[in-house]
């Protein structure tokens, strides 16, 4: 038997929160998703302004990032002639290398994701990294 950890749903929104927070900041309308460390959502936040197409993004970066345990950002190996090239096709289409799916770990142990569509790269990046340093603070991990 495997005993594992996954956020709760109190700590998502406290992700989302500080998330929300960065992107309002930047004063973009991101979609962000909090997923478990199966990659089904938790929490689903579509900030006023928000894109409708970003809420199925957010949720596929989140899946992503939880189910193979690295940001979505790093399948370089995914575009044409490249050993992964399709990876995207799988998972019924979920699975997607856009930049902005963090995975979350505690204690080396995947617990869930973050996944924000809405901003450019470096901006999808910044409020995934501020909702996750929000978490670790929480915990005493930062």
């Amino acid at each position: 038997m495997h005993t594992f950890k996954t956020l709760t749903l109190a700590e998502a929104h406290l992700i989302l929160d500080a998330a929300q927070q960065k992107a309002e900041e930047m004063g973009i309308a991101e979609t962000l998703c909090v997923a478990d460390n199966a990659g089904y959502p938790i929490a689903l936040r579509k900030l006023d302004g928000g894109k409708v197409t970003s809420v199925q993004i957010a949720m596929n970066k989140a899946f992503t990032a939880a189910g193979h345990r690295k940001p979505t950002h790093h399948y370089k190996n995914s575009y044409p002639g490249e050993e992964a090239f399709g990876i995207f096709t799988q998972h019924e289409g979920r699975f997607t290398v856009f930049v902005g799916g963090f995975p979350i770990f505690v204690d080396g142990q995947c617990v869930g994701a973050i996944g924000a569509s809405g901003g450019n790269s470096e901006q999808d990046i910044a409020t995934c990294e501020t909702g996750i340093a929000a978490f670790m603070k929480h915990i005493g991990k930062a």
